[in-house]
């Protein structure tokens, strides 16, 4: 019997399985960013370590925290951080925590959330800046204090 994409239907080998781990994760990359909890709620049920394995975090090292963070999806961000998502997570280019995502845009809300998930407030990014210098460079007061 054929598979889906015209493979053969002999599930289990590594290549397989990482190709799936890649596809879920980057559908649950899709839910963080667009603010989709339910969606992302109903896949931590189904696949809890896709948030623990930073083995899968994609070849850019973006989470779905990254994302939730990015985009200010508060709830999102506490979803994840509850289901033990890692608050320091790197991307492979920048280095960016999702700390640093959520002060660049602004978010203060999730930063305040990211902290108290235990992010590292003092992490440097690719170029040496904290979240506290993004917040600042792009005038986010508010972040600042937080």
């Amino acid at each position: 019997a054929m598979g889906r994409g015209g493979h053969s239907d002999d599930e289990g080998t590594p290549y397989d399985q990482r190709l799936e781990e890649v596809e879920f994760m980057r559908s649950a990359c899709v839910a963080a960013q667009r603010g989709d909890v339910d969606k992302l709620r109903a896949m931590l049920h189904r696949r809890p370590d896709i948030v623990t394995n930073d083995g899968v975090g994609g070849d850019s090292g973006y989470t779905p925290l990254h994302y939730a963070a990015r985009e200010g999806h508060a709830e999102c961000v506490r979803v994840l951080l509850a289901s033990d998502a890692n608050a320091n997570a790197r991307t492979r280019a920048g280095g960016a925590t999702p700390l640093h995502r959520a002060a660049f845009t602004g978010e203060a809300t999730c930063v305040r959330l990211l902290l108290d998930g235990g992010a590292d407030p003092c992490a440097r990014d690719a170029d040496g800046e904290s979240a506290l210098h993004k917040a600042s460079a792009n005038g986010h007061a508010d972040v600042v204090r937080a």
